[in-house]
C-alpha cells in the first residue's frame, strides 16, 4: 500500500510539474525581424534551430544553432524528442523552410517558436 501511494504521489507530482512548466511559457508562433530575433537569441532563453541542409549549415550558420534538416532528413524525428517546455528560434536561408518548421512545431505541441523572417541571407 505504501509503495502504491508513493508511486501515485510521484506520478501526480510529475504531472503537475509538466503542467506548470508548460504554463510558464507564453504561447507564441510568429515570424520576427532581425532585431527581435537577435534580442531573443541574446537572452539565452531559446534553443536555436537551423532548418537548412548540411551543406548550407557547414557554409554558414548562426553560432550555437542545431541543425534540423528540413530537406533530406526527417525533421519530425529530430523535433519529436525535443522538450516542449523550452522556447525555440528557427531559421533557414530565406524564411520558407523555417516558416513550415514553425507551423509543424506548433502542430507537435511546441508552445513558443519564433522564426527569422527572410532567413539568414538577411541576418546581420
Amino acid at each position: 500500500m505504501k509503495t502504491t501511494l508513493t508511486i501515485l504521489f510521484v506520478l501526480i507530482f510529475s504531472s503537475l510539474q509538466m503542467i506548470f512548466a508548460q504554463s510558464t511559457i507564453n504561447e507564441r508562433h510568429e515570424s520576427v525581424g532581425n532585431a527581435e530575433f537577435k534580442e531573443a537569441l541574446e537572452s539565452g532563453e531559446y534553443i536555436l534551430l537551423d532548418t537548412r541542409t548540411v551543406e548550407e549549415y557547414e557554409e554558414r550558420h548562426i553560432e550555437g544553432s542545431k541543425l534540423v534538416e528540413y530537406n533530406g532528413g526527417d525533421m519530425d524525428d529530430d523535433l519529436k524528442p525535443m522538450p516542449r517546455d523550452q522556447k525555440y528560434l528557427v531559421y533557414c536561408a530565406v524564411g520558407v523552410r523555417s516558416k513550415v518548421a514553425m507551423e509543424r512545431m506548433k502542430e507537435l505541441g511546441f508552445p513558443h517558436v519564433l522564426e527569422l523572417d527572410k532567413g539568414i541571407k538577411e541576418w546581420k
